[in-house]
């Protein structure tokens, strides 16, 4: 019996994130590809307003990467837009790679695991793998990379949030690990690669906090760290067969907080009907896509199509 997600289907951050916070949200979303009407947070018109903005902004950026005069850019902008494409403007890192400028660019690495036999029986252990282990694709979408040949490589990511996160839980999401993770993986088929892994660091910069973005640094020890439990994680996914195997989130009050309200699936698990309030989301960005086209955000002919 084989893995129950389509066969053109590719990992991403968004999708792992999915699982971490609840494997029954990823099964949903991922494997039965069900839309459900539940909004995300409330007022509903408030929070599809900052979405259409990060959005918005995020085109802003990349007009103005391309080379685009930065006053045509920003002809007509209204606040916060007019506010945060002038932060943008002000405080883009001076520092930069010049060599290679990339904009939302696409790409791809496969990932090789051993299944979980923990989870399956050996007849379906045998019969999905005869023997060999899984390969998959992991994809990430880039907002900017900036690099040198044989030198440093930058990786930006613009956040519209509407707090600066504690770095030290950003550090954990799976953004961190996936965005260096594959850059690294992928290298050896870039114009400037191959790279090593202490060749990159990733950037976090917030509209809400200009002035103070989030930097981290990358190494061999923390991309080997980041194999294994991609690897771990991957092997667990794989192993599921039916929605058992994906269980809701631990029904907890802090668990209700921070997923059940914001979850599109929360009346479907029973966890409550009104959605969270949106002063309580700090990062749109970061929840989970309301609508399948974003859920399912990569495909296998998609990757193929932009990787490299």
């Amino acid at each position: 019996m084989s893995t129950p997600l389509p066969p053109t289907f590719a990992f991403s951050q968004s999708s792992l994130q999915a699982y971490e916070d609840c494997p029954r949200r990823f099964w949903l979303a991922y494997v039965e590809q069900l839309p459900w009407p539940a909004v995300e947070a409330s007022p509903v018109q408030e929070h599809e307003a900052l979405l259409r903005l990060g959005e918005r902004f995020h085109r802003l950026i990349q007009r103005a990467e391309i080379g685009i005069d930065p006053t045509v850019v920003a002809a007509g902008l209204e606040p916060p837009l007019a506010t945060w494409f002038d932060a943008y403007l002000r405080h883009r890192p001076a520092d930069l790679p010049q060599t290679f400028v990339e904009i939302e660019r696409v790409l791809s690495a496969a990932i090789t695991v051993q299944p979980d036999a923990s989870r399956m029986s050996a007849d379906a252990l045998e019969n999905h793998t005869h023997g060999r282990p899984f390969s998959w694709r992991l994809a990430a979408k880039y907002d900017l990379i900036a690099a040198e040949p044989g030198g440093r490589v930058v990786i930006m990511d613009w956040k519209t949030a509407k707090r600066r996160p504690d770095p030290a839980a950003l550090r954990l999401r799976w953004q961190s690990i996936v965005y260096p993770f594959v850059l690294v993986e992928a290298s050896v088929a870039l114009p400037w690669g191959p790279v090593h892994p202490e060749q990159v660091e990733m950037r976090y910069w917030f509209t809400a906090a200009p002035g103070q973005p989030i930097v981290f640094r990358y190494d061999a020890a923390q991309h080997e760290t980041n194999r294994r439990r991609l690897e771990r994680v991957l092997a667990q996914i794989l192993a599921g067969r039916e929605e058992a195997d994906f269980p809701k989130v631990a029904d907890t009050p802090i668990n209700r907080k921070r997923f059940c309200a914001f979850c599109v699936y929360r009346s479907r698990c029973n966890r409550g009907e009104k959605a969270g309030d949106l002063e309580e989301l700090d990062d749109p960005e970061t929840f989970f896509a309301v609508d399948l086209d974003k859920a399912l955000e990569f495909t296998l002919a998609d990757v193929e199509e932009l990787a490299f």
